[in-house]
This record gives structure tokens, sequence and C-alpha cells, in this order.
């Protein structure tokens, strides 16, 4: 492989090949129906191109040594790379589309009014022991601290965001769920 000395900064791995990329794509725009062939002339077998604008050239002289294989992949380089650029492209439109399909449905809200169960639950005196082990910052005395608590351990400013924020809905079910645990383990 040929070197180029550059006076700019050394790249990623990742961006060498976004470069890399780019160089190939741009030289598959400007080359692409060009049509590459074989030739044999005194002897000697070249590889030569008709250029889309009618121009033919010698691109470069095969020798007696190389192998069919070889031979094949040298003149083949054009038609190969503009292949694997479209492989490319129709698998960067398969991998999106499979990622959109399989992108998570945003989560939907449960039917019920949960800001008015969590009122009812913030009137229960074992909610508010509960409430105490989760934030042990202090007993809570009041249904207003209870209020401020819960709302705390949330993540919320007002009981009506259960209605209308999953994520909150969500939390608020979990929380629910462990305090119902909890009654049932007998703790209070």
């Amino acid at each position: 492989m040929i070197r180029v000395a550059s006076s700019q900064p050394a790249q990623t791995g990742r961006d060498q090949e976004r470069t890399r990329l780019a160089r190939l794509i741009d030289i598959a725009e400007r080359c692409g129906r060009d049509q590459w062939s074989l030739t044999a002339e005194a002897g000697e077998v070249h590889i030569t191109t008709r250029r889309s604008t009618g121009e033919d050239a010698k691109l470069c002289t095969i020798h007696d040594g190389a192998l069919a294989d070889e031979i094949e992949l040298i003149s083949g380089a054009l038609e190969n790379v503009v292949l694997f650029l479209a492989l490319r492209q129709r698998a960067v439109i398969a991998f999106n589309e499979l990622q959109r399909q399989t992108k998570p449905a945003p989560r939907k809200l449960k039917a019920g009014d949960f800001a008015a169960n969590a009122a009812m639950l913030l009137a229960k005196p074992e909610f508010h022991r509960f409430l105490e082990r989760k934030d042990a910052s202090r007993v809570i005395h009041t249904n207003e601290h209870a209020d401020t608590v819960l709302k705390g351990l949330l993540g919320i400013t007002s009981k009506s965001q259960l209605n209308t924020q999953g994520q909150a809905q969500g939390a608020f079910i979990r929380l629910r769920a462990d305090f119902e645990t909890w009654v049932q383990r007998g703790c209070r």
C-alpha cells in the first residue's frame, strides 16, 4: 500500500476508514461508467479503459508471472468497488429500516386516575411508615410531608404527572407494588 505523508493530525482508525470510504465513493462516482478490459498487444497484456468521455487509455501492463486470480482481481477492481459500494448502500438502508422497526414504542399510559390513587395511599399511616423506609430523612407526621416525600421519590412536582407522564406513572406503579408486597409481609 502506498502511504503519503500528511501534515494533518493523526486520524483514528474509524476516521481513516471514513476518509478512505469517502475517497472510494468519489472515485466510483467519477469512474463508475468507465469500462475496463484486458487487451493483448505485442506479447504483452494490458488493462485498458474506455472512459465515459470516449477516451481509451492503458492503465497497466500485466507480466508473465501474474496468476489468473491476480489478473482477475486487478482488472475487476473498478467493477468490484462499484459493486461493494452498492452492497454497502443496501446494507445501510436495510439497517436503518430494521432499526426503525425495532424502535421501542413510546410508553403508553395506563388507564386510571393514578393521582387520586396516590392521594388515597397518602392518607394511610402504613404508607407513611413505608415511605419512611424509602426515604430515611425523618419521620413522617402529616399527609403533606408524605406527599413531599412521594414526589421526591418519583421525581415529580405534582401528582397529576402520574396521569400524564409514562415514566412517572411507571415509577409510581413499581412503588405501589413494593408497598403492597411490604404490607403483605406484615411490615407495618
